[in-house]
């Protein structure tokens, strides 16, 4: 790989937690996602990401919202039919992808089947065992330990990158949500492409075998390319100026 243009990385991370960083078209659609998702409307949740050129992904949250429930946690809130999930899924929506409160949609689900049989004073049984059962993020090859070593690695290769040169010196951690590398195993080939606004370019970020090759560059500035492998240990820059 040289460049975004010559590979193409099939997952999308739209990292963005402030909504000014979204074009108005783009903000308008994302917040048609989110209520169709908050009403439970899911014919129109799956209209909007099956829009062929369309903005949405099926991992977007509210434009500046706090809880960061997607299409699939609002799924799970409402106890939709397991049929919802899978076609969500089917759309590139991540069982390991955690809320604003680190919970994923399997979490969420069972909070709230433990509530409504609260409310019920303990009658009845679980209604939504198939929906619980679709929601079970599959198994990670890496261990929490490790995946913590990665995230914090992988946050600070991202600041180095952007920090003090986006966002008139405003910390980057509060305009973007820096991808978890706990997704990365449940993501196309382990892999995703991180969009960062006002960059023009990004991050390439691909889970190998227990660490992490980070690609990134800036389309208009020559030589900006880079690229680090990091591990438990730290990032290693490998490679430089292909861009």
């Amino acid at each position: 790989m040289t460049t975004r243009d010559t590979e193409q990385t099939e997952f999308v991370w739209n990292g963005v937690l402030d909504p000014t960083q979204y074009n108005a078209d783009a903000l308008a659609a994302r917040h048609r996602l989110a209520d169709a998702a908050k009403a439970g409307d899911w014919p129109t949740v799956l209209r909007l990401l099956d829009e062929r050129g369309g903005p949405l992904t099926a991992n977007d949250w509210r434009p500046g919202g706090t809880a960061w429930f997607t299409p699939l946690h609002q799924a799970a809130w409402h106890g939709a039919p397991s049929s919802v999930a899978t076609e969500l899924m089917a759309r590139g929506a991540l069982r390991t992808l955690t809320d604003a409160r680190g919970r994923t949609a399997l979490d969420i689900r069972t909070e709230r089947n433990f509530a409504e049989r609260v409310a019920a004073k303990g009658a009845g049984t679980d209604s939504h065992f198939a929906l619980r059962s679709v929601l079970t993020p599959p198994p990670s090859p890496l261990s929490p330990t490790r995946i913590g070593a990665l995230d914090f690695h992988l946050g600070e290769l991202i600041d180095s990158r952007v920090k003090d040169v986006l966002y008139d010196g405003r910390d980057p951690r509060t305009v973007l949500r820096y991808p978890p590398v706990a997704i990365l195993h449940e993501t196309p080939d382990k892999r995703l492409w991180f969009p960062v606004p006002g960059m023009y370019g990004g991050f390439d970020i691909h889970l190998r075998d227990g660490y992490l090759e980070v690609a990134s560059w800036c389309r208009v500035v020559g030589g900006s390319g880079q690229r680090h492998v990091i591990t438990e240990g730290g990032a290693t820059l490998v490679d430089n100026g292909f861009v």
